[in-house]
């Protein structure tokens, strides 16, 4: 059976959680990152983006978590990790 599904371009992309992870901790801080995905075709080509949102907390004696800074990066891979052999 052969199904055939309509591809719609949409102008907003959407980024795709791929994971939740704590970096370090102690005592006193939490580094949290928070790791994404965003999808996108161009001229007829899947393309992907990953990056990251690192978020610093500082604990709380009773236990809560006080967000204190928060910045978005990426993880970027040596171009030879990048190839794809055909």
């Amino acid at each position: 059976m052969q199904t055939s599904v309509q591809y719609t371009p949409t102008k907003e992309q959407a980024a795709v959680p791929l994971g939740n992870f704590d970096i370090f901790e102690d005592e006193t801080a939490l580094v949290n990152r928070l790791y994404y995905a965003v999808p996108d075709f161009k001229d007829g080509q899947f393309f992907c983006s990953f990056f990251y949102e690192e978020n610093t907390f500082y604990k709380e004696s009773n236990g809560d978590l006080t967000l204190v800074h928060s910045e978005y990066g990426t993880d970027n891979l040596p171009e030879s990790k990048l190839s794809v052999s055909e």
